[in-house]
């Protein structure tokens, strides 16, 4: 069943955000990987909508979304998360984020706990938990590319991790974009793929968090520099790895069967508390 969507421009320190929120209940944040648009994981925001007032968005600069103010730090796209979730709603809300979501959304947990009931960290890129010389080597090639050539730059960033291969559940399809994908490269490699790899935040930190922390790794990326990130994560805060369906972008290629995970996730973390 199709569920209305109701867009939002919500007003940052420093940007205007665009958000679209569907369905009706406990507030459900889905913070976007990589470059991807608010809309990129549609089906499975469809997918919870019938349970949840599923809440997505723009991360500031990219498509639809402003930013008069960059670089950004994965400290203030946190803020800017707990701003949108302040403004949409007057609960803790279940955060899900893949990839640069999952970092976002532990500095959120950590900045901002009163913001989040449970965070679905997805296969977090964290240099400070997995020191690999070969994937850094691929990165700084990533780096260096996108200085002549943001296209070349995303396929050999994609290539690094198998993130192109890979099962997809029948009928799952991503979003096209509708933003300008040059410019969103551009904007990416320029702030927010540096972002990444400068982040300091450690688990100390993570642990000293009062929000449910549930960190994932997909089933077909077992091995994957990302998945590790996560098997460590979970390691260090005493918690069981959870496998979600698919590999790394497991959110747009199984968007039914990780509805159905995450809503079992959150159930289960309602339990804990």
């Amino acid at each position: 069943m199709t569920v209305q969507i109701h867009q939002q421009a919500v007003r940052v320190q420093g940007a205007e955000l665009y958000c679209e929120m569907r369905g009706e209940g406990p507030p459900v944040l889905i913070i976007q990987g990589g470059l991807s648009e608010a809309g990129a994981t549609e089906q499975l925001a469809e997918a919870l909508a019938q349970h949840y007032q599923v809440i997505s968005y723009d991360r500031r600069g990219l498509s639809r979304s402003t930013a008069s103010t960059p670089p950004a730090t994965l400290a203030t796209h946190a803020d800017d998360a707990a701003t949108l979730l302040s403004t949409v709603s007057a609960q803790p809300a279940r955060v899900i984020g893949p990839s640069i979501g999952a970092l976002i959304g532990l500095h959120l947990a950590v900045r901002h706990p009163e913001r989040v009931a449970t965070l679905v960290a997805h296969e977090p890129p964290m240099s400070s938990l997995v020191r690999d010389p070969q994937q850094e080597a691929g990165l700084d090639e990533v780096a260096a590319l996108a200085r002549a050539d943001v296209q070349e730059a995303i396929r050999h960033f994609v290539s690094l991790g198998g993130n192109g291969d890979g099962s997809r559940e029948e009928g799952a399809r991503p979003t096209p974009p509708v933003g300008d994908i040059d410019a969103n490269l551009r904007h990416f490699f320029a702030y927010d793929f540096p972002a990444v790899r400068d982040s300091t935040l450690d688990v100390g930190q993570i642990a000293a968090a009062s929000p449910t922390i549930i960190p994932t790794g997909g089933a077909e990326s077992r091995g994957r520099w990302e998945y590790r990130c996560a098997e460590q994560l979970a390691h260090q805060l005493d918690r069981k790895l959870i496998e979600m369906p698919g590999g790394h972008n497991g959110l747009i290629s199984h968007p039914w069967a990780t509805a159905t995970e995450l809503r079992w996730l959150f159930t289960e973390a309602e339990h804990e508390t």
